[in-house]
């Protein structure tokens, strides 16, 4: 029986990889083993600023019974694949795009695996490239990955793969409101643009 797959694929030409992990329901590591939602339009956000910038993209299809953001690589065919196309197409910069927990009360967090100087860089370009236009004003969190959840992308492809990766967590209305949405396509495309 051929292996399920659970995500696709966006080939590109410019050695940016984009991932848009938790689009759909997923079993985080926990004792109960529940089910934590899904973050909506992280997809469209990936599709549309791979379409603008040729860069490749991996994004979630449909609800799976692991967290492809935390599971260990043995156990995570999301992140296996990440790595086959870090490696492959000799990526040079990871950005793994999520929605932002609605308890916060800021816009966007990005976190930087600590140890990683072109990492902290990264994460600083992006919110300074953000932060014009329609997002002018944008409140965002720059932040270390917190060590006590385990190896997340972007962690994983920053210690193991030796590239700068950050994890980027966008604001559901940022995300909802096509107007701001656009912006952050926008703005994003802008910086990763070759």
């Amino acid at each position: 029986m051929p292996k399920e797959i659970h995500y696709k694929i966006i080939k590109g030409s410019n050695p940016v990889l984009l991932s848009a992990p938790h689009v759909h329901s997923h079993r985080r590591p926990s004792l109960t083993l529940g089910y934590k939602g899904g973050e909506p339009w992280t997809d469209v956000l990936v599709e549309e600023i791979c379409a603008n910038t040729g860069c490749w993209g991996i994004v979630l299809l449909d609800e799976i019974e692991f967290d492809p953001n935390y599971y260990p690589l043995k156990e995570n065919e999301y992140k296996q694949e990440v790595a086959d196309i870090v490696k492959r197409e000799k990526i040079g910069k990871f950005l793994d795009i999520h929605g932002l927990s609605d308890e916060h009360e800021f816009d966007m967090s990005i976190f930087y695996p600590s140890r990683f100087f072109k990492s902290i860089s990264l994460a600083n370009d992006i919110s300074n490239g953000l932060d014009r236009g329609n997002l002018r004003g944008l409140n965002t969190c720059v932040l270390r990955f917190d060590k006590e959840h385990g190896e997340t992308l972007g962690e994983f492809v920053a210690s193991k793969l030796r590239v700068p990766s950050i994890q980027l967590e966008l604001a559901r209305y940022i995300r909802e409101k096509e107007p701001l949405r656009n912006s952050f396509i926008e703005n994003m495309s802008d910086l990763l643009r070759v």
